[in-house]
């Protein structure tokens, strides 16, 4: 019975084709405003964050037209930190992104949803497997959070699976150059 009903469930949310509907991003988003210092507030479990806490990512611009990154996180007794580069997968949206950190290791990084003011951002993956709630301020406030689960759940995000990430008031070191 569990197995009909997941099949049943996967054939409505995908209809006809059974591929995901294309995932809606950012219309336009400006990187000289987004570049800078973001707090995680919420993401889908993923192995390399297991165990992190007061999680930053600071985003610098590169020549190339993308950004570099440096994802910190507080780990065991020290902070640690993920160095990656993002490059655009899409010339026509200043939303779509390519992450590497290491030679094997990266992932879509697309932005969708931001606010107008650059204080939170959405990133997930088009496979709707990835997804991360960004601040600029340490916490979020909550009637704000509800909205913007609202927003990714109607684009097809498991919202369920989100961790509120931990914040413990620990400084992160200040970013590389």
């Amino acid at each position: 019975m569990m197995r009909t009903s997941f099949l049943l469930a996967a054939l409505l949310a995908f209809p006809a084709t059974g591929k995901i509907p294309a995932l809606p991003v950012a219309a336009s988003v400006d990187l000289e405003r987004y570049m800078g210092t973001w707090h995680e507030i919420a993401y889908m479990p993923n192995f390399p964050q297991k165990g992190c806490r007061d999680t930053t990512v600071h985003y610098t611009l590169n020549d190339a037209g993308a950004f570099d990154l440096v994802n910190t996180c507080w780990k065991g007794e020290k902070y640690k930190e993920y160095a990656g580069a993002a490059r655009r997968v899409d010339p026509a949206s200043t939303a779509k992104f390519r992450v590497k950190f290491f030679l094997f290791f990266g992932g879509d990084y697309w932005i969708t949803d931001l606010d107008p003011d650059y204080r939170w951002a959405v990133v997930g993956a088009p496979g709707r497997d990835q997804l991360w709630i960004i601040s600029r301020e340490r916490t979020l406030d909550d009637a704000v959070y509800q909205e913007i689960l609202a927003r990714a759940r109607s684009i097809g995000f498991d919202t369920g699976k989100l961790t509120r990430t931990i914040v413990t008031g620990r400084s992160s070191p200040a970013p590389r150059p």
